[in-house]
């Protein structure tokens, strides 16, 4: 009994005390009077007598906080500019009619000064060489004498440091001189350089499954260029698109008595197989699954293989990708094989390829250069005989594949910003005598806070040249519909239809897309969409046959692996052979 008097008083005495508090912590109010308006709301966050992070009864706890404010005023002011500002305190009694005091601080700011001159001074001895003007890295800067702008000017002057050849640079110090009779100022930058130095060797830890000499060969400099530290930021960025590493650290070393600086690489080996695997569903083709393997660093430099299977109602297929690098050239050498089944409205086909060629690497690996030879053949049962279709029929293809790839974009499986462009040109011999020529491109942008909304956007145009429709076997016609092409469409079914609604294909196609993506919370996003296409069977695209348009909705599951995705999409040029509506579940942006 005696313990719960005593709890009970105790906790009374706390209520007591944390209400008194409460109520003690509204007894003043905090002015600013003078402020200069650009940093008039930046005081009230700064200040504890502003923000009240706790309560302070008397006018003896006001007076000492606000002691510890004005310092914090006269650091803020000076950040801004103002370096001959002033800044008193003074407490006020509340009035007859009113409640609280005044915590007023006065300020008189004086005149925002402007930096009249920009010193560089250095503290270490070193050689007399050194840049000691903005100007004489190039470096602009403004009159603006705030501690962001200053501090941007020196960041930017030690990083043309680091690009001069002194991969040993930092930042000592910075001060602000003033003469107030004259309104002048001048903004002193202090640096230690150390020794210029050039690149010397690399010395890597961690690559016990790596050659050094193929990671050597990825390097962004010659040997003995001057030291440059965006080209060791460049070099690490080749480590880690390797993807043998999990992770890489890339700093310079010690400038030994030659002058030479090495380049310290520490990494860590990520395991050398992954196994992946994917579902998906659409109305039209049914659920589909997908398993690779891939294995990485095959024989310490970097090779990789990799083995596909992929299977939906439609398609069955297997692929194998044997991947070489020749980080000096710089770009790959590749090789594939692949067999294929499809089994679609417009045809059956079993069809077998193998192929190989390097391609090329340009401008900061964002341009991608293909050249290959490939052999192809395939055994064909067509499911109409209009415009020359047959049954049982083999084809035989010698081609050349062409292209050039232009690549902003981040996380393939999460894509959000960034350009993918490319053109494909395929001259094919054998069974027929034609080129296939394709342009696509697919892009997005994104804005509101936070990047909430995105605009994406994509087109494909292909051209058939030399060849007749008639003659150009049907697995070699041009196709559109389905989710990765018009949605709202079965596969392969905009176009032209024969009687009993068999899709005939084309020449030529022009489609294009338009999605309007908002997220609502951290991981759901909604979309709305609209795609468009038509078919032709003239070697370029051509708009007096009629254009089809699909439009519909989704939403977005915006998990750690990427997107997943399902859509609705309805045909807005319906046919009778047409569904209401087609479904698309899978994984990852459709763009």
């Amino acid at each position: 009994m005696r313990r719960l008097v005593k709890s009970v008083f105790a906790a009374s005495v706390i209520a007591i005390s944390s209400a008194g508090a409460a109520r003690a912590a509204d007894n003043y109010v905090v002015v600013f009077d003078g402020a200069p308006a650009d940093i008039a709301e930046a005081l009230k966050k700064i200040t504890y007598l502003s923000t009240e992070r706790r309560p302070y009864p008397t006018s003896a706890a006001i007076r000492r906080v606000a002691r510890e404010d004005v310092t914090r005023i006269r650091d803020a002011l000076q950040a801004a500019g103002y370096f001959a500002a002033k800044v008193d305190f003074d407490l006020e009694d509340a009035e007859a009619d009113q409640k609280r005091m005044r915590a007023v601080f006065r300020i008189k700011p004086g005149r925002q000064f402007k930096i009249a001159e920009h010193v560089i001074v250095y503290q270490d001895d070193e050689p007399a060489d050194r840049p000691h003007t903005f100007d004489a890295l190039k470096i602009k800067v403004s009159e603006a004498a705030d501690g962001a702008t200053l501090q941007k000017n020196h960041q930017a002057f030690l990083a043309a440091l680091w690009g001069a050849g002194y991969p040993s640079a930092r930042i000592t110090a910075r001060r602000v001189e003033i003469r107030p009779a004259e309104n002048y100022a001048r903004a002193v930058y202090s640096f230690e350089t150390g020794a210029r130095s050039n690149f010397g060797e690399i010395v890597f830890t961690g690559n016990e499954r790596t050659k050094d000499d193929f990671l050597t060969k990825l390097k962004t400099w010659q040997d003995e260029e001057i030291f440059d530290r965006a080209k060791l930021v460049s070099y690490r960025d080749r480590l880690g698109e390797t993807g043998l590493f999990s992770s890489v650290n890339v700093e310079p070393g010690p400038t030994d008595a030659n002058g030479e600086a090495p380049v310290l690489v520490d990494v860590e080996e990520r395991k050398r197989r992954t196994v992946g695997a994917g579902l998906s569903y659409s109305t039209t083709e049914g659920p589909g699954g997908r398993l690779f393997l891939e294995y990485r660093n095959l024989f310490k430099r970097g090779e990789r293989a990799r083995v596909d299977l992929a299977a939906s109602g439609i398609e069955q297929s297997a692929t194998f990708d044997l991947n070489k690098p020749l980080p000096a050239f710089p770009g790959d050498m590749y090789a594939n094989f692949s067999f294929t089944n499809e089994t679609t409205d417009a045809y059956n086909a079993r069809s077998i390829m193998l192929g190989g060629g390097a391609s090329r690497n340009w401008l900061d690996d964002r341009l991608e250069t293909r050249a290959g030879l490939a052999f192809e053949t395939s055994g064909l049962d067509a499911a109409s005989s209009t415009l020359g279709g047959q049954a049982d029929d083999r084809t035989y293809f010698v081609s050349l594949p062409l292209s050039a790839t232009w690549n902003t974009e981040d996380d393939p499986l999460s894509l959000s910003r960034g350009v993918n462009a490319s053109l494909r040109v395929i001259p094919y011999v054998g069974s027929d005598q034609f080129t296939r020529v394709e342009a696509a491109a697919r892009s997005r942008t994104n804005f509101g806070s936070t990047d909430k909304f995105t605009i994406a956007a994509r087109t494909r145009v292909v051209a058939t040249l030399g060849s007749s429709l008639t003659s150009l076997p049907v697995n070699k016609r041009v196709y559109a519909g389905g989710g990765a092409s018009i949605r709202g469409y079965g596969y392969q079914a905009v176009g032209p239809l024969d009687a009993e609604g068999v899709p005939l294909g084309g020449r030529s196609v022009v489609e294009g897309a338009l999605e309007t993506r908002a997220r609502i919370s951290q991981r759901i996003q909604l979309a709305a969409f609209t795609d468009a296409g038509v078919i032709s069977p003239d070697a370029f695209p051509s708009f007096d046959r009629t254009v089809y348009v699909g439009a519909g909705g989704g939403v977005r599951y915006l998990s750690p692996i990427g997107p997943i995705r399902a859509d609705i999409a309805f045909p807005l040029e319906k046919r009778a052979t047409d569904s209401d509506f087609q479904i698309y579940i899978s994984l990852g942006q459709p763009f």
